[in-house]
């Protein structure tokens, strides 16, 4: 954090070009389509009644968030964990299906399924292909308590499925948020939704009366940091009606590090570009006084409005967190 720094000195609002119009199809992404086996991953030395199963019903992500730690299972996949993650996107078509014959079997018990836990299970994908509806269907349907993380407003197409969801079992849907400011998205997570959209789909599952969070991450060093910005994103979290806030220091793993310092060096202002390099040039995460003080900030601030810690947030509803 730097307090006595303003934030314009290292993001200048001519710093990052004019983003683009979306584009209509899915022009120089290709789309391969596989039958899972299985769509549930059991988090290892998970609680009883905790958080349990991720669920991800696709792989890469066309958001191309510069510091996705997800890029590295392309490796697996037979690409790079550059431009190929946000291009070469696997579709689990048969998701639905999978899921509902997994959970008929009972085997996640009373543990939660966390979904879209690496990639973005609403991103652009989605629209076209509609697997969500599915797979909240079967978790609806046998009472799977379950939590999701998007950073897209397409969520909001299916509002009536997770407010019907709520009635029946416990589910918390997180909005992935690291700034207010939309020179910091469009510099780091270019396909993302605008800030305001991902409020507004926060604000509009609230009405629905729908459990709703904010995972305040990335905090993305000296781009993201300042206390006055880590307030005002705070604020509009409480706003917006959150329930609870989790915040997360931008960790970059080995395979999203060269693609982050390129892009930062690239499409950053030079001075932001270096301070960036320079403090993740030999570690994948600042030093823990660093992120205590980060983190410590946001909670504070949370804990003026009345928004308890994510993990009391769990607690209070009888459940433990991971």
């Amino acid at each position: 954090m730097t307090p006595t720094e303003p934030q314009p000195t290292l993001f200048p609002t001519s710093a990052i070009a004019p983003e683009p119009p979306p584009s209509p199809d899915f022009h120089g992404i290709t789309l391969h389509e596989i039958q899972a086996r299985t769509l549930l991953n059991r988090i290892r030395g998970a609680a009883p009644n905790g958080m349990g199963w991720t669920l991800n019903p696709y792989r890469g992500c066309t958001h191309a968030c510069t510091y996705c730690f997800a890029r590295d299972g392309h490796h697996h996949l037979g690409h790079n964990t550059g431009e190929d993650f946000q291009t070469h996107l696997y579709v689990k078509t048969n998701a639905a299906t999978v899921l509902r014959r997994e959970v008929r079997t009972g085997r996640t018990g009373d543990q939660w399924v966390m979904v879209g836990t690496s990639t973005d299970c609403y991103q652009r994908a989605e629209g076209r292909y509609q697997l969500m509806p599915g797979i909240l269907r079967a978790l609806i349907d046998y009472r799977v308590p379950f939590t999701t993380t998007t950073k897209s407003a397409l969520l909001r197409r299916d509002i009536p499925l997770y407010a019907e969801a709520a009635r029946v079992t416990d589910v918390l849907v997180m909005t992935s948020l690291g700034s207010l400011d939309d020179r910091v998205r469009r510099a780091f997570e270019p396909a993302a939704s605008p800030p305001r959209a991902r409020l507004d789909t926060l604000r509009a599952l609230r009405a629905a009366g729908v459990p709703a969070g904010v995972l305040i991450a990335p905090v993305i060093p000296h781009a993201a940091d300042h206390p006055d910005a880590l307030n005002a994103l705070v604020d509009a979290c409480a706003e917006a009606g959150a329930v609870t806030v989790f915040p997360d220091i931008m960790r970059l793993s080995p395979g999203a590090r060269p693609w982050f310092l390129s892009q930062a060096a690239r499409h950053l202002p030079p001075r932001l570009h270096h301070r960036l390099a320079a403090s993740y040039a030999n570690s994948r995460a600042l030093p823990p006084h660093y992120v205590q003080q980060v983190t410590d900030h946001i909670h504070a601030r949370a804990a003026h409005h009345g928004i308890p810690r994510w993990q009391d947030y769990i607690n209070s509803l009888g459940r433990p967190g991971p």
